[in-house]
């Protein structure tokens, strides 16, 4: 039996997620309490013999990979931690978030390759998406922070064949760019986006926490494909489950315990 610590704030999700039970695998999908003291949890996953945690929480995940002995160039890169694994005398930290992005856009038949993309947003999440999206392959990668350094910083060193600006979201160019993209990824939620900007031709991923957040609402109704927070989480916590354990999760098992709590696509 493999044990698994789940820290995750959203109460929804992980009444969810434990519920999860696989037969072949063994696992067990735990909530673990006292998320105040981070510290304290980390420190006994091995004494209790956890094999590791998921930490779905975005709050949490910068200080987790402080608290990490080793981690991975995602990990590194974003200074953030979505899972640690447990080995002899260390733990061992991920950060899935961007690949989670681009197996939501395959799963949909989106392909990035050749795609004008804007991500707003900046910090880990924005970071690990953008340079996702930039090893996709997508042509043009528009950064759009709250100010310009911050998207600067988001944008910077990614893949060479990709053609990338960074704007402060406030930047007359901003509109520009919206208006010539074909994937948008909203991670700065409280960012809005004019319906002028939205249409068909459009594929958006938006992480507000709503099952149907008003933009993709407004995106769907002008016939845009769209995929929310709910999505990105479940194939999030399989890639988290294939770092943890070294096997092969499919995310569809995750998806359907989430349409549970209706907020699947």
């Amino acid at each position: 039996m493999h044990l698994i610590a789940l820290l995750c704030q959203d109460d929804q999700l992980s009444r969810a997620l434990s519920e999860f039970h696989d037969v072949a695998s063994k696992v067990i999908l735990h909530p673990v309490p006292y998320l105040h003291d981070l510290e304290r949890v980390l420190a006994s996953l091995e004494p209790l013999d956890f094999a590791g945690a998921l930490i779905l929480s975005a709050s949490l995940q910068e200080r987790a990979f402080s608290l990490s002995s080793r981690s991975s160039l995602d990990a590194q890169e974003a200074a953030a931690a979505d899972s640690v694994t447990v080995t002899p005398g260390s733990l061992v930290a991920e950060y899935n978030l961007g690949r989670a992005v681009g197996l939501a856009l395959q799963h949909i038949d989106c392909d990035a390759r050749g795609a004008r993309a804007v991500v707003l947003g900046a910090g880990p999440m924005g970071r690990a998406v953008a340079r996702d999206l930039a090893s996709s392959g997508v042509r043009h990668l528009s950064v759009l922070g709250t100010n310009r350094p911050e998207a600067e910083q988001t944008a910077s060193q990614l893949a060479i064949t990709t053609d990338v600006v960074a704007r402060a979201q406030d930047d007359p160019l901003a509109f520009k760019l919206l208006d010539g993209a074909d994937l948008l990824v909203r991670i700065d939620t409280s960012t809005h986006i004019p319906t002028r900007h939205l249409g068909p031709h459009l594929t958006v991923v938006d992480l507000a926490p709503q099952a149907m957040s008003p933009l993709r609402q407004r995106a769907t109704n002008l016939g845009a494909v769209t995929l929310g927070a709910r999505d990105i989480q479940a194939q999030q916590v399989a890639l988290c489950l294939n770092h943890i354990l070294g096997s092969t999760f499919d995310a569809g098992q995750f998806l359907s315990l989430i349409h549970g709590i209706g907020e699947g696509v």
